[in-house]
């Protein structure tokens, strides 16, 4: 074959070679696309209300001077004994101080809920509280887009066992210890043992015995979260898996988890059955 003659052969394997590059390409992309954690919502950025806080309220809601008491969104003590904490933390950061806040709507006691910041600063209170280990960040329904920026501000902070992560996450196998923190929100952690499948409901199952250990259950719009989060419930099997939710009492003590964004989960799986109908 001449050079003339090749010319056009070489053009046309460029071509392909250019095609089947570009196919790659997208290919990687869209997994990547289909990979990532879906966020079921913005994190709230508008920063439209305006206040100066007057006092704290307890639990940590901020009293501001026209009487509006402020909740902040997405954190929680865990079940954790640090409220002694949480009050010198804000009397230092924003008590008398002005702050702006973006809106997440009110909850049901009628206090207002936001993602707060000093004025003219960058860092919210969530922020600062959260590297500090005094709170966890706790998904809710109009902030679970802020969810990731969240978990890795209080990363650090829980792997140095700082403030509330001195007692958390609980012993998913410590049973007595959960029962103890019915009723309210808090972290446990664990390798899944089995996932079982119910008519309605779907299960992590922490231990063998399911009508007395720690479980985790999830309804079908749940488990579409997840699913969109790049996994399936399946595949939780044998990972180590942290999940937070308000303890109650189904046998066992149990979550109920609505979102994808209540669990964490690490690790290979390892030594695990798929559990039958429960």
């Amino acid at each position: 074959m001449t050079a003339r003659s090749a010319a056009p052969a070489l053009r046309t394997r460029s071509r392909w070679r250019a095609h089947a590059l570009s196919c790659l390409v997208g290919a990687a992309v869209l997994s990547a696309v289909l990979s990532a954690p879906a966020l079921a919502a913005n994190c709230p950025g508008t920063y439209d209300g305006r206040g100066r806080v007057a006092g704290l309220e307890p639990g940590g809601d901020l009293r501001l001077a026209d009487g509006i008491v402020l909740r902040l969104a997405g954190l929680s003590l865990a079940g954790a004994s640090g409220e002694p904490a949480l009050r010198a933390a804000l009397e230092e950061i924003a008590l008398e101080r002005d702050i702006e806040f973006a809106t997440a709507g009110k909850d049901r006691y009628g206090r207002l809920v936001g993602i707060v910041r000093l004025s003219g600063h960058a860092a919210t209170l969530q922020d600062e509280l959260l590297a500090r280990g005094i709170a966890a960040a706790r998904p809710e329904k109009d902030v679970l887009g802020c969810m990731p920026a969240w978990l890795d501000r209080e990363r650090p902070a829980r792997d140095a066992k700082l403030g509330i992560w001195t007692e958390l996450p609980l012993d998913a196998r410590d049973i007595a210890a959960i029962r103890a923190r019915e009723g309210r929100f808090t972290i446990v952690a664990g390798r899944v043992r089995s996932v079982g499948n119910g008519r309605r409901v779907d299960y992590l199952n922490f231990g063998p015995v399911w009508r007395q250990d720690m479980t985790g259950r999830l309804e079908k719009p749940a488990r579409i979260a997840l699913e969109a989060h790049g996994t399936t419930l399946a595949e939780l099997a044998g990972r180590h898996v942290a999940m937070r939710g308000t303890v109650l009492e189904a046998g066992g003590p149990a979550f109920d988890i609505v979102w994808a964004e209540q669990i964490e989960w690490s690790g290979a799986a390892t030594g695990t059955r798929q559990a039958g109908e429960r």
